[in-house]
């Protein structure tokens, strides 16, 4: 972590912000420690349960795997659809509210998660937690760049944006480790204590600053949004069980478009938008966004294909399929360090040109050189690190780029934009791996290879996309009748 990140700082608000009337100064880099604990067991919960699926299976024996799968789905499909209405709201009624009130949530869906009796009240309890995880991450990214001064901005993000990434990365050796030592309850149960932690000491070291505005958003719009976006992920990964021409893909995955569509067609018509489809106009930031949902199809894949690949065809246990997949974790936060270094301008976009030029270059060695022979030290490790490095550059850079492409009091609602255009990318991408995989009929060998292919060729358009990502700091917006600041309460 960068001097600029871990050093005391003053703190200088940015436009649309006031400090509170009474009350300890603001110390950054406790925020940025608290937010970023919080990021990490969010995006842990990810990962984290896939290396403990098949304990979870074992636990309730007869239950059928479609079934199983809610237990993962469920987590995902529940954080894309709140994170563009949270994050709105998060800029409207205090962004330090909603992150203590989702961690909160968060903590006790955990809690729940650990004693489930059954399959039916796990997936609930999932759902529950997922939902919460989507209110706290635009939230804290809010608090940060709302407690950093304007050019100390890029440093905080990117070393944020370095815990999500690795968060991800020490997902499956984490629960690989917790479930080799005690059972699948345990990659819930650790969260509990992580949020009592941070709910403590959130009530002290977080900013009370949120943006005044009168007029509330719209909460049809944030509904239609939310069940839109939900929709939309449940057809895309649940489509190959399903059947592409199936039923149930066809209702959830046109049901929810036209939910959507309804969302966004009353948010440009309302005062007070949940959805704010003037952010895209913005050039960064639609490019940020496309760069999100594009790349977010290739992680997904990615992601399922690696610890796969060690369990499936090197017969790796699942501890050791843990620590095989997490060496990536340490060059990620290199290359969120390069980015939260850099003073060039254009960093965003050359990062993010270069994270997918790396990436590609992983799918395409994984594809030519692993053989069901293992190469750990040859292969996969050296390839492993340098994919690692791609995610690091890339991710810290669009998340810099979405969150800075808007103005100060949007800063929760824009990155919520962003992140969900990830995840709808992430649906589709669980689908492609499940498509790719059933389509090639001559094992797990070829039809991971084709994976790694799909990943590789996947980085054309995401280079595409990223090219217009340039442009400074967002300035205030004063576009809605009726804003002002106030101190949050």
């Amino acid at each position: 972590m960068t001097d600029d990140i871990a050093g005391r700082i003053p703190v200088r608000f940015p436009a649309g912000h006031v400090p509170t009337a009474s009350g300890p100064a603001i110390e950054p880099r406790r925020v940025l420690l608290l937010t970023s604990v919080a990021t990490f067991v969010a995006f842990l919960d990810m990962s984290v349960v896939n290396v403990a699926f098949s304990d979870i299976a074992a636990g309730f024996p007869g239950t059928a795997l479609p079934t199983l799968s809610w237990v993962v789905s469920g987590y995902a499909v529940f954080f894309a659809a709140v994170l563009t209405p949270v994050g709105r709201y998060a800029d409207v009624f205090g962004r330090k509210a909603v992150f203590l009130w989702s961690l909160l949530a968060f903590t006790v869906a955990s809690a729940l998660c650990a004693a489930a009796p059954g399959i039916e009240f796990l997936i609930a309890a999932r759902c529950l937690q997922g939902a919460a995880a989507g209110g706290m991450i635009p939230a804290a990214l809010g608090l940060v760049l709302g407690a950093y001064p304007p050019e100390r901005r890029m440093a905080a993000v990117a070393a944020w944006a370095a815990v999500s990434s690795a968060a991800a990365a020490f997902g499956p050796a984490l629960g690989g480790l917790l479930v080799w030592a005690w059972d699948w309850r345990a990659v819930f149960l650790i969260n509990v204590p992580v949020g009592v932690f941070a709910l403590a000491a959130g009530r002290s070291w977080l900013p009370k600053l949120a943006p005044d505005l009168r007029v509330r958003p719209d909460p049809v719009g944030a509904a239609l949004i939310a069940l839109g976006v939900g929709a939309i992920v449940v057809g895309l990964t649940q489509g190959g069980e399903w059947g592409w021409a199936g039923a149930g893909f066809l209702v959830t995955s046109i049901g929810g478009a036209v939910l959507l569509a309804a969302g966004i067609g009353r948010s440009m018509r309302h005062r007070a938008p949940t959805f704010e489809v003037h952010l895209w106009a913005d050039r960064k930031f639609a490019a940020a966004g496309a760069v999100s949902f594009l790349f977010g199809i290739a992680m997904f894949a990615w992601l399922l294909a690696c610890p796969l690949w060690t369990i499936v065809v090197w017969k790796y246990s699942i501890w050791e399929a843990g620590l095989a997949n997490s060496p990536g974790a340490f060059t990620a936060a290199v290359g969120a360090g390069i980015v939260g270094r850099s003073k060039n301008p254009d960093i965003q976009r050359i990062a993010t040109v270069a994270g997918a030029v790396l990436f590609g270059v992983s799918g395409v060695l994984f594809a030519l050189l692993l053989h069901e022979q293992p190469r750990f030290l040859a292969v996969w490790l050296p390839v492993g690190l340098l994919s690692g490095l791609a995610i690091g550059l890339l991710m810290t850079a669009v998340s810099s780029a979405a969150a800075t492409a808007v103005p100060p009091e949007k800063f929760a609602s824009g990155y919520g934009m962003s992140m969900t255009a990830r995840q709808m990318g992430g649906g589709l991408g669980i689908a492609a791996f499940a498509a790719i995989t059933t389509t090639v009929t001559t094992g797990w060998l070829d039809g991971l290879h084709a994976v790694f292919w799909f990943a590789a060729a996947a980085m054309i358009p995401v280079v595409l996309a990223a090219l217009p990502m340039t442009g400074g700091p967002a300035p205030v917006d004063r576009a809605v009748p009726g804003e002002g600041v106030r101190p949050d309460s």
